[in-house]
């Protein structure tokens, strides 16, 4: 928009020095361009101040020589030069102390020779804060087929007695702590076999225990 002479007043005057004041929609840099308070030129004397309210930014402009007026001192801008942001931030830390405890279990040996019709004999020794454990037996494959069978530790050993599995190979004690998963062991694999039968005598012939003849 151009000058609007009507926006132009004095706020103080003194000894041939006045402080206008200058209101308008215009940005700064419209007000700065050449000749823009040329309407007012008789009006202005040089050293005159001119407070201008513009759109974008309050500004103090010199008057220097009747109509030019100097870039000045910004005051205030919705778009300033630049900006100092002040943020102030909390800070905390958390501390954790751990103490690691040592668990382990150790499988005792299996009895050799198990029969599909007796009992596996399991037993374990234990270390650390282990309460209880459960065995249990795994065939080949991993599945479970006998147990979990629950045992307390006591004095760091725990036992347990299982009925033994179908006759087969590949089968293995597993035994773990019920607290803890991690804690556990697993035995070498082993075999059960088929229980012996009695062999009986007819005259000179040898009988299986349910009486079928035996060939030889």
């Amino acid at each position: 928009m151009p000058f609007n002479n009507t926006e132009l007043v004095p706020l103080v005057t003194n000894s041939g020095f006045t402080m206008w004041l200058y209101r308008t929609p215009d940005t700064r840099a419209d007000a700065l361009t050449p000749g823009y308070f040329e309407p007012a030129a008789t009006r202005l004397e040089t050293g005159d101040i001119i407070v201008l309210l513009s759109s974008d930014s309050v500004s103090f402009l010199p008057v220097r020589v009747g109509d030019v007026v100097a870039s000045g001192l910004v005051l205030d801008s919705a778009a300033a030069p630049f900006r100092v942001y002040v943020s102030a931030g909390q800070t905390f830390s958390v501390t954790q102390t751990a103490t690691a405890v040592a668990m382990t279990v150790i499988l005792g040996p299996l009895a050799a020779g198990i029969l599909s019709n007796g009992t596996v004999q399991a037993s374990a020794t234990l270390a650390g804060p282990v309460t209880e454990v459960a065995f249990s037996i795994n065939d080949a494959a991993g599945t479970t087929v006998r147990g979990p069978t629950l045992a307390t530790v006591t004095a760091g050993a725990a036992s347990a007695s299982l009925p033994a599995p179908a006759p087969g190979t590949g089968y293995r004690l597993r035994v773990v702590s019920t607290s803890d998963s991690a804690v556990a062991a697993v035995s070498p694999a082993f075999s059960v076999t088929l229980p012996f039968g009695l062999l009986l005598q007819a005259g000179g012939t040898l009988l299986i225990e349910d009486g079928s003849r035996l060939l030889v």
